[in-house]
């Protein structure tokens, strides 16, 4: 099964996105962009990949000890709509946010947690973003607009295991296998 851990993107952020995307969705250099359903977005703080179900079992069952000291929510600011140009995966049009210090503990936290269950080192650096649409036209006409959003606030209020369910024709399907709700004051 493929898994990753998410924070899922919350109604208030989502209506705020929405209302944002709409003029971007409407410009004719933007047609050939499949914009993902909103019941997709999410922020993916780690992607684990083809995992076994003795690995599944190990994470979900050790969620609950991750932030036994606790791990405060916060909010994390959507700084701009653009484009993560990408040759190999094709490009991606998203919503980034600020890698403030909170998120990035959040992170680390979450990779010492796996690394002991078996799971490889991060590759690359953590960019935190919100994939809103894949580019199926040309790569050299892909936008290269990256706009600054009025302020928009994600809630971090929770971790998702979810499994990533890939279909042929259709947007993949993410399954919720546990959530871990992070301390609120």
């Amino acid at each position: 099964m493929r898994l990753f851990l998410a924070i899922p993107v919350d109604a208030a952020c989502a209506e705020q996105l929405k209302t944002r995307l709409a003029a971007f969705q409407a410009r004719p250099e933007m047609a050939a962009m499949k914009w993902a359903p909103s019941l997709n977005w999410h922020l993916t703080l780690s992607f684990l990949g083809e995992v076994s179900e003795a690995d599944y079992q190990a994470v979900r069952e050790s969620m609950s000890d991750w932030f036994a000291e606790g791990m405060s929510y916060f909010e994390a600011d959507l700084l701009t709509l653009g484009g993560f140009p990408n040759p190999q995966t094709g490009p991606f049009w998203v919503a980034k946010l600020d890698a403030t210090l909170m998120m990035q503990s959040l992170v680390r936290e979450i990779d010492d947690h796996l690394r002991p269950l078996g799971f490889a080192k991060r590759k690359h650096a953590f960019r935190p973003h919100i994939t809103l649409g894949k580019w199926k036209g040309v790569f050299e006409d892909f936008p290269t607009i990256d706009e600054p959003l009025e302020p928009i606030q994600l809630r971090v209020d929770r971790l998702n295991l979810y499994q990533s369910v890939l279909t042929p024709s259709s947007p993949p399907e993410y399954r919720l296998l546990n959530s871990l709700p992070l301390e609120t004051y």
